[in-house]
């Protein structure tokens, strides 16, 4: 009789905690009421863009833009305007809320859907919306989120609807370290260059232009799965401002369309960053006199503050016009003076991911990823104490030795001895506790092949 009795105060408590999680009456701690998530990846003690302006959020437009008029066609006074559920539900009409009211503040997603008409897989299919979100996220559950990647914040997964996982290739490598969004998004969307001056003086929007066919790699936090990512880019007074951020494209591709092995392994962005140490993200063209965008992949590399590269432009037009002429628009500089790392939300992908993404890869047989050609890949980590890895990558079976050396060439360990290796990714560990600190060389000898690389033990 207790444990009956037990269970249904469970059950009760279960369903009113449900019930309250979608309460209107949790709106004014949801982000669309707060505008947290603005304030977050501005404030000064986040590195934000408060750096550059030395201006509070709550003096700026941000937390205070609307969509013009409420949804039953009612104008907004800015002045008085304060987020509300009339924003969004026209009453008299009931209670569901039609997607082009959504994208009358959710801009990125409206370019989204113009830009690339019929390509997302689930528009196609004629979801909206809400057949993906939930009344929590629109209202909120009380918690007051800093952002919607905080753990919580939404409730949106793919694993909701596509579980469990068709088996294939690249579900078995993939699924456990690399989000669904890194390889189904077919490109991600972010406005560029915005010209804050057009923001303060006369609260026009005004960027330079859409960046588009190109998806960023990151790492999201706390998951720590690589996932798309997006840049935020601010131009104010001379001074510019780059942020990343995991972003969740609606640009799914079918199934028959999904991003191929070369396009994020050995890609020419990979290739160029190998080769120089740098990639341009964005570059002015002095023929054109305009900004270009790299298309494709990018990997973010552990050093991406100073190996992506921005160019930026400032407008020389009347700031007070809603109107935006193009040949306005002049170089300003190359190189942002704030680059924002928010890394309670984002990383950049680690030198192993570095590693694996500057292979050349093949499928054969439908289940295993295989080199397509010999490699030493360098350790990680590096420098190391007193244990690291070394990765070699075989196109083939064959034998296999590696011998460690000190920095005067004497041979101080034997790591594999002529052991035969079927063609694939193999990772060694190399524990060198009983040697003192130095620098150390690796050498892989094939009877196809051999290569040496430098290691560095600090103790």
């Amino acid at each position: 009789m207790r444990l009956r009795a037990l269970f249904i105060v469970l059950l009760s408590l279960f369903v009113y905690s449900l019930v309250y999680s979608q309460d209107p009456g949790n709106f004014p701690t949801s982000l669309h009421a707060t505008r947290e998530g603005k304030r977050t990846w501005y404030k000064k003690e986040n590195v934000g863009f408060e750096n550059i302006t030395n201006i509070p959020v709550e003096n700026v437009n941000c937390l205070k833009c609307h969509p013009g008029t409420k949804a039953d066609g009612t104008a907004i006074d800015p002045a008085t305007y304060n987020p509300d559920c009339y924003d969004c539900h026209n009453f008299s009409t009931g209670t569901q809320v039609p997607d082009d009211i959504c994208l009358k503040c959710h801009s990125r997603q409206k370019n989204e859907k113009t830009l690339y008409p019929g390509v997302d897989v689930h528009f196609a299919k004629g979801f909206k919306c809400m057949t993906c979100h939930t009344k929590k996220e629109m209202h909120g559950d009380g918690t007051r989120y800093n952002s919607w990647l905080d753990p919580g914040a939404t409730e949106v997964k793919c694993e909701k609807c596509h579980s469990p996982l068709a088996s294939n290739t690249a579900h078995n490598i993939h699924s456990a370290k690399v989000h669904c969004t890194a390889c189904h998004a077919k490109t991600v969307i972010t406005c560029y260059n915005c010209h804050f001056e057009s923001e303060l003086q006369a609260k026009i929007k005004r960027p330079y232009g859409v960046l588009r066919d190109f998806v960023l790699l990151v790492r999201r936090m706390p998951d720590d799965k690589v996932y798309s990512g997006t840049i935020m880019t601010i131009k104010y007074q001379n001074q510019t401002f780059v942020t990343i951020a995991p972003y969740r494209s609606h640009i799914i591709m079918p199934k028959d369309s999904t991003r191929k092995c070369s396009e994020c392994h050995n890609n020419a962005n990979v290739q160029t960053y190998n080769q120089t140490g740098q990639i341009y993200v964005v570059k002015w063209d002095t023929t054109q006199k305009k900004l270009i965008n790299t298309k494709g992949v990018i990997p973010v590399p552990p050093n991406w503050k100073t190996a992506l590269k921005f160019d930026f432009v400032d407008y020389t037009g009347r700031v007070d016009s809603a109107t935006t002429d193009p040949t306005k628009w002049v170089f300003l500089k190359s190189g942002a003076d704030l680059m924002q790392e928010l890394s309670t939300y984002v990383a950049p992908l680690t030198s192993e991911q570095m590693a694996k993404l500057s292979m050349q890869v093949s499928v054969k047989d439908g289940n295993s990823l295989i080199p397509t050609e010999f490699n030493l890949m360098q350790n990680y980590p590096n420098p190391f104490n007193p244990t690291t890895t070394i990765e070699f990558h075989l196109p083939k079976a064959t034998n296999v030795t590696i011998k460690v050396y000190n920095s005067i060439g004497v041979e101080v360990k034997t790591l594999v001895n002529d052991k035969r290796y079927e063609a694939g990714i193999h990772r060694i560990t190399f524990d060198a506790e009983n040697l003192p600190s130095g620098v150390y060389i690796y050498k892989m000898i094939t009877p196809e092949f051999s290569a040496s690389k430098k290691m560095v033990l600090l103790k």
